[in-house]
């Protein structure tokens, strides 16, 4: 366990979810929305804490590792959950490798239980009602690309709805996805809005769609000199997390969200994203 954060300073945000190794075009790089996330909040300046699990000896987090404003709780694990993307047909194909064991609500450390804010960046369906409905933050946003997708024999995925999608854990309040996450992805927003959850459906170049009940939101993509987009959505999701948080009103969150995810497809990792983008953020209440 790495505790980079001084006992005087709790954590504001805390990201559950799998690192991820992942197998692209021929290179091997750390994935997973777990990830993209602790980085992106740790440079935006919030005191973060990421719960995963990893074997002892994964190098790939050398990266998280060293960031300042994180602090890192990796159960130890035999496997890393192992992804390849094949870019080679019409359409990308995800396939999983491995997987590491599922998240459990009691892998938090008891310092961390009651951090205000929580994002469950789930990948590979490792986190599930249970963690979720065992954590104390006053506002949870769920990544659901992991509940939205299952692997067949031969490893590939395909497209599923799991129990969490159609019956919400309780004390979850927003979720994240995109179109490309599953056929019926606009439905499937439209039942969890009607459920009482604030939900973003990304859409790439193309902005981000969010509902809450019968209300309606289509913000438009802040404008970005695309390099890479790898990680956009996740960035989005993370952002979002911290706005709604704050206080911001779920147009007002997407429009800060958006501004942040364009600065890191800008480049490769994290493009032009610095600290100065935190202020997009509304700022953080007095304790």
């Amino acid at each position: 366990m790495q505790s980079a954060l001084p006992d005087t300073a709790p954590p504001e945000l805390l990201i559950i979810g799998h690192v991820t190794r992942d197998y692209i075009r021929g290179d091997t790089r750390l994935g997973g929305s777990a990830s993209f996330a602790a980085r992106v909040a740790a440079t935006l300046g919030l005191r973060t804490a990421l719960v995963t699990a990893a074997p002892a000896d994964f190098d790939l987090m050398e990266p998280l590792r060293s960031l300042p404003n994180l602090s890192i709780h990796a159960v130890t694990t035999p496997d890393v959950t192992t992804f390849e993307l094949d870019y080679s047909g019409p359409r990308r194909r995800v396939i999983l490798l491995s997987r590491a064991r599922s998240m459990l609500a009691s892998d938090v450390p008891e310092a961390w239980r009651d951090t205000p804010m929580a994002y469950v960046a789930n990948v590979a369906g490792e986190c599930d009602r249970a963690l979720i409905e065992g954590l104390r933050s006053k506002l949870i946003c769920a990544e659901l690309q992991g509940w939205l997708r299952k692997p067949g024999s031969n490893g590939v995925t395909g497209p599923m709805v799991a129990p969490e999608i159609t019956t919400p854990p309780q004390g979850l309040r927003a979720a994240v996805f995109s179109e490309e996450d599953h056929p019926d992805a606009e439905a499937l927003a439209e039942h969890l809005a009607h459920s009482g959850l604030t939900v973003a459906l990304t859409r790439s170049s193309r902005g981000v769609t969010i509902r809450h009940g019968a209300e309606r939101w289509d913000v438009p993509a802040t404008p970005a000199r695309e390099v890479d987009p790898t990680g956009a959505g996740d960035v989005f999701g993370i952002a979002l997390t911290v706005a709604l948080a704050r206080g911001a009103s779920a147009p007002e969150a997407a429009r800060a969200a958006a501004a942040i995810a364009a600065r890191v497809v800008e480049g490769p990792g994290l493009g032009n994203l610095t600290a100065d983008d935190a202020r997009h953020l509304p700022a953080a209440r007095a304790s």
